[in-house]
């Protein structure tokens, strides 16, 4: 990360403001990607973020958020597809499926009411980040919210999100606490469904945004999950309950094992319809500048990554995602880091 430091007398938040803080920071990539049926191509990208930070003299702190970029990064570690980089300041970016040539990408899209970028705010452990359309909503990210709150509480980290649109309001919470080697976390969402949103699905004018997040988002999704860990040295054990806003609750189990280089994790899902039968387990190997991963999960999906750190902020990367279907994805490249 790149900084510099800007001596002003024209930034004054109360007297006795002397300085403000710029950061750079960001990613630029080249890579050969085959999606799906596809033919093999090349993408490149650079994705910047620019901060802008500054104190008060009574505690405040403020600090503002830019993300600009130009061309395409290939995601292979996450939702496996090419993703564009937006230049303005409050795009995001939505997921969509290109039919014809069968590949998962993104657009540049406005979500939310504002292009203005996200400012947060601090005082006395208080921080409030306020991003119009642009936080995201603590129990599923199918819905972005406006502002969001974190305080501690004895002991409980809290967080709680909120929407200021009159007419699709909704919001979240997630609450946080650790005892020794416990942690208990309890997140939810109110959410009455989004008029808007069902609308557009119900006309099929919603064709930006994946056709499963914005069916959700059309409904109301109002629920809460319960997520509790355990660790006991190498070993950490996981287990949640979700009620996915209906009477038909998902419950996991699971575990992490270190042992030197190699980590293995493992957690088995329960559902209504088809009991203890979803699972995804994963080996990951990690040593010096090499680090490799292969997952799958009941569906079939295999996902193996390979990455190896050149030094200076220089990543290789190699991934494949295999499917039983088309939505296969394979790519290597370098990203820089910077």
């Amino acid at each position: 990360m790149k900084k510099v430091l800007l001596t002003t007398t024209a930034l004054v938040m109360t007297a006795g403001v002397a300085a403000a803080e710029v950061s750079i920071s960001g990613t630029a990539g080249v890579a050969a990607v085959k999606s799906g049926s596809a033919t093999a191509r090349m993408t490149s990208g650079v994705d910047l973020n620019f901060a802008v930070s500054a104190a008060a003299d009574n505690g405040l702190t403020m600090a503002a958020t830019v993300d600009l970029g130009e061309g395409e990064l290939v995601d292979y570690n996450d939702d496996f597809a090419v993703d564009a980089q937006c230049s303005t300041a409050r795009q995001d970016k939505a997921r969509t499926h290109d039919a014809a040539s069968d590949e998962a990408s993104s657009a540049c899209a406005f979500v939310g009411s504002s292009t203005s970028p996200a400012i947060t705010l601090g005082y006395s452990g208080i921080t409030v980040v306020v991003d119009a359309g642009g936080v995201d909503d603590l129990y599923d990210d199918a819905q972005h919210d406006d502002i969001s709150i974190n305080m501690d509480l004895g002991g409980l980290d809290t967080t709680i999100t909120m929407d200021t649109d009159a007419a699709d309001s909704h919001g979240s919470y997630k609450v946080a606490y650790t005892m020794g080697d416990l942690t208990a976390t309890l997140s939810g969402s109110t959410d009455p469904g989004s008029t808007a949103a069902a609308a557009a699905v119900a006309a099929g004018s919603n064709t930006t945004q994946d056709p499963a997040l914005a069916a959700r988002s059309a409904n109301d999704h109002s629920g809460g999950k319960l997520a509790l860990s355990y660790a006991m040295g190498d070993l950490t054990l996981n287990a949640s309950t979700d009620d996915n806003g209906t009477e038909k609750s998902t419950n996991t189990a699971g575990f992490s094992y270190a042992m030197d280089a190699i980590t293995i994790t493992y957690t088995l899902a329960n559902t209504a319809e088809e009991g203890w039968k979803d699972y995804d387990a994963k080996l990951a190997y990690s040593a010096g500048a090499m680090t490799a991963s292969i997952a799958t999960d009941e569906n079939g999906v295999s996902k193996v990554i390979a990455e190896y750190d050149l030094g200076g902020g220089a990543t290789f990367f190699a991934s494949s995602k295999s499917t039983k279907g088309t939505n296969n994805q394979q790519a290597a490249g370098i990203n820089f880091k910077f």
